[in-house]
């Protein structure tokens, strides 16, 4: 799952939300250098993304753009799932997706000074394009795909990653309507 997913399965919680952000920058043990309620956030993270990445019915969406996106397949289908979780947003949130996405970005730069560079250089760009609210159309899935595409260090067709999903929306969107309520039960499980 990318951001968008990442930060709903956070529960509003501000600690999970950093940790949750910060956890892709996070490597190895050294999410032990942070708050023990930052580090739950980052190792939730970690097993939201290890439950993804090898659950049936992502290795089934995954196969379907596999020929399409070869070794970048899973990083499109992060970002394909949170495209279906903004469209349909209010299929599992009584919380408007704009305000939510104010929130995050709020909650974040107040509680960011602790966090890997990296994280403290992205979000400005994140909260001024709105990455989160923009994943509900393709256009910004593309800019998305197209800025993950440039930054890579091997050829890749994530710049052409929206086409496959405008094709394949209709199918795809049925394997996360599949799978994202699976994924919360898991979270719900986990954050007790």
């Amino acid at each position: 799952m990318n951001y968008l997913a990442h930060f709903y399965l956070s529960n509003h919680d501000k600690n999970l939300i950093v940790g949750n952000y910060i956890a892709d920058d996070v490597k190895g043990k050294a999410y032990l250098d942070y708050p023990l309620e930052i580090q739950k956030g980052i190792l939730l993270h970690r097993k939201i993304d290890d439950f993804t990445d090898n659950h049936p019915i992502v290795n089934i969406s995954k196969n379907r753009i596999r020929t399409d996106q070869n070794k970048y397949t899973p990083v499109v289908m992060d970002v394909f799932y949170d495209y279906f979780l903004a469209k349909h947003w209010n299929d599992y949130s009584e919380e408007n997706l704009l305000d939510f996405t104010r929130l995050i970005y709020k909650t974040l730069f107040k509680n960011i000074h602790n966090s890997p560079l990296k994280s403290k250089v992205r979000l400005p760009f994140m909260a001024k394009s709105n990455w989160l609210y923009n994943y509900r159309k393709i256009e910004g899935i593309n800019k998305a795909l197209t800025g993950l595409s440039k930054r890579t260090n091997y050829k890749n067709n994530m710049y052409q990653a929206h086409l496959i999903l405008k094709e394949k929306e209709a199918v795809l969107h049925q394997d996360f309507k599949l799978f994202f309520p699976e994924l919360c039960k898991f979270v719900a499980s986990e954050i007790k």
